[in-house]
């Protein structure tokens, strides 16, 4: 299963989120410093609002969501320095707190933890600090006390809110993983199953309608299984079907596909192969099985393989194909079972 990244996951969705949240906050927070006669200040949150809108315009019409993100943690960036060093009102640095979560998702539980460290770091120094190459606001005791607590605070719940978010989205992937697996993947021999084999046959089948790429299927049924799961017990029969499965995914080529298609039997893909080609590679199989040297009990299990041959330019259509096999199948059970039939 590939490793789930925590950015990929926030991108089309907290991403997107956070830069329509902000262009609606910095909009508000700019018709706020009109209204309280404070041009300047006006003026720099509709600028921050035009770079969010340029960022949201780089997300949806050109899908950059890299570039967006960029966008968007350098304009929250810059904004927080810019107004925590040219102005010291409450508006302002309730704006610089709105940056904390956003930041938090844009870029994850380690990346952001290491920003929000700096720029914490890098605020206390311009509110506090003594020996500085420019002079920031006068900034009191109390204001920088509420500002940094506040931001602490934010902060790790930011951060505890995403290192919850991220895990139960790994969970859920590990479970969607694991569903999957479980819904095209045979348990005892971990090879594909039935549900898996039908959807390769129908891509096949519509590749074979558009470029006329023939292909053929080989039904293999395991001889005499019954007898051997009534005699020796269905753990011995269990390591029949993981021992056959194993045969036949060694003896055939690197572009065929095995598949588990029922109880005993097993089914078996072979692009761009014609009935010729099938019927040797079907010999080929019959022959592996039947050098498989298992026991049960002390006695030695005579195994074998009866296998059905159907090729799609033969065939109408995947019923046709299915059904054409089978009967190659039934023809070498009734003629006696360890061979190998041509529809």
């Amino acid at each position: 299963m590939a490793k789930v990244d925590n950015k990929d996951l926030v991108t089309g969705g907290f991403l997107s989120f956070s830069l329509m949240g902000q262009e609606i906050i910095a909009i508000m927070f700019a018709l706020y410093s009109y209204f309280q006669g404070e041009m300047a200040l006006a003026t720099f949150y509709l600028a921050i609002a035009g770079v969010l809108l340029f960022a949201l315009g780089i997300f949806y019409i050109f899908n950059r969501h890299n570039l967006a993100r960029l966008l968007l943690a350098s304009t929250l960036v810059i904004g927080f320095f810019g107004l925590l060093l040219g102005a010291s009102g409450t508006s302002s640095l309730m704006w610089c707190l709105t940056t904390v979560p956003v930041i938090v998702g844009a870029f994850g539980y380690r990346d952001s933890l290491f920003m929000l460290i700096g720029i914490f770091a890098a605020a206390t120094w311009i509110m506090v600090g003594t020996s500085m190459p420019f002079n920031p606001p006068n900034y009191n005791d109390v204001v920088v006390a509420r500002f940094l607590s506040a931001y602490v605070i934010l902060a790790v719940f930011a951060l505890a809110m995403d290192s919850s978010r991220f895990k139960n989205l790994s969970k859920y992937k590990d479970l969607s993983s694991r569903v999957d697996q479980i819904t095209h993947q045979d348990q005892l021999t971990q090879l594909p199953n039935r549900n898996s084999m039908e959807s390769r046959l129908e891509h096949k089948y519509q590749q074979y309608r558009r470029i006329h790429q023939p292909f053929s299927i080989l039904l293999a049924d395991l001889d005499n299984f019954k007898f051997i799961n009534d005699r020796y017990g269905h753990d011995a029969g269990d390591r029949v079907l993981l021992a056959m499965g194993q045969v036949l995914s060694d003896a055939l080529r690197r572009e065929d596909t095995v598949a588990r298609w029922g109880d005993n039997e097993f089914m078996v893909l072979l692009p761009c192969a014609s009935n010729k080609t099938a019927t040797h590679i079907a010999e080929r199989l019959r022959l592996a099985a039947s050098e498989l040297d298992m026991d049960a009990r002390g006695d030695k299990l005579m195994i074998s393989l009866s296998i059905g041959i159907a090729s799609i330019d033969k065939c109408i259509d995947i019923d046709d194909l299915l059904s054409t096999a089978e009967n190659g199948l039934y023809q070498a059970k009734q003629m006696g079972r360890d061979m190998v039939v041509a529809g």
